[in-house]
Order: structure tokens, then C-alpha cells, then sequence
């Protein structure tokens, strides 16, 4: 199964007020965040993690990815410098792109931190969309 996240933000105290997540601490997000993926993920999973994984933390990104489950894929944002600097994270990503496209069963997905306004097959992925949103009642 292919799971996709975006923006977790681990270790980041101030995206608690940014994104008025619940959480009376850091620590509590970190814990809840961790909890929940392992709550969904096996290691059987491909978990694309599209950007912004771990930002200003005290703890290296390794000290999170350690501790989630699934075959991890780390698509850049723009604050993931970090995590892209630390040998010792980089060792848990099957891969590491800026952009990449995912055969997810009968789909082909782009994945970017960034909007994309444009991309090879887009005509495809537009019919298909469009055709999906006609048959749903």
C-alpha cells in the first residue's frame, strides 16, 4: 500500500500556533504523530513523505524516522534541509527526490511538495479526473 503525507513538521514548535494543531506540546504532536502512522503503516508500506518531514527540531530526523514504520520516501520541501544534511537520516529513505512519479495500482501520481500547474500526461490525469467527477453522484 502507498500512503503520502505532507508537512508533519516533527519537532517543530511554533507550526503548533502557524497551523492551530491541538496539541499542547511538541512533544504531545511528535507522540501523537508517530502514534498514529504506526497506528496505519506496516513495513510493508511505501510511505511517500511529500516534504517539511522535521524543521527546527532539537533531535536530529533520524531520531523520528527511526521510530515509523514503512519503506520511507522523502520528496524535498523547503524545509527539509536538515533532514537532506543528516547522514544518519538519509539511511532510512528508499529514496530521495524533489519530484517523482509514483505507479500507485491503476494510477500514475506525481509527487511534489510544490503545486504543479503542469506535468508529462497531464491531458490523462485530467480526463480521468474529470470523468471521476462525472460518475460520483
Amino acid at each position: 500500500m502507498n500512503y503520502y503525507i505532507a508537512d508533519m513538521h516533527l519537532g517543530h514548535k511554533n507550526v503548533l500556533k502557524f497551523d492551530s494543531r491541538p496539541f499542547e506540546s511538541v512533544e504531545e504532536m511528535n507522540k501523537t504523530l508517530i502514534a498514529n502512522w504506526n497506528a496505519k503503516v506496516t513495513d510493508e508500506d511505501d510511505v511517500w513523505l511529500l516534504g517539511d518531514f522535521c524543521y527546527r527540531s532539537d533531535k536530529d530526523p533520524s531520531f523520528y524516522l527511526k521510530q515509523l514504520k514503512g519503506r520511507k520516501h522523502l520528496i524535498i520541501g523547503n524545509h527539509d534541509k536538515a533532514t537532506v544534511k543528516s547522514a544518519s537520516a538519509l539511511k532510512y529513505f528508499e529514496s530521495v527526490e524533489r519530484l517523482q512519479h509514483v505507479k500507485d495500482r491503476n494510477h500514475n501520481v506525481i509527487v511534489c511538495h510544490f503545486p504543479l500547474a503542469t506535468w508529462n500526461a497531464i491531458r490523462r490525469v485530467s480526463f480521468f479526473y474529470n470523468r471521476l467527477y462525472l460518475e460520483v453522484p
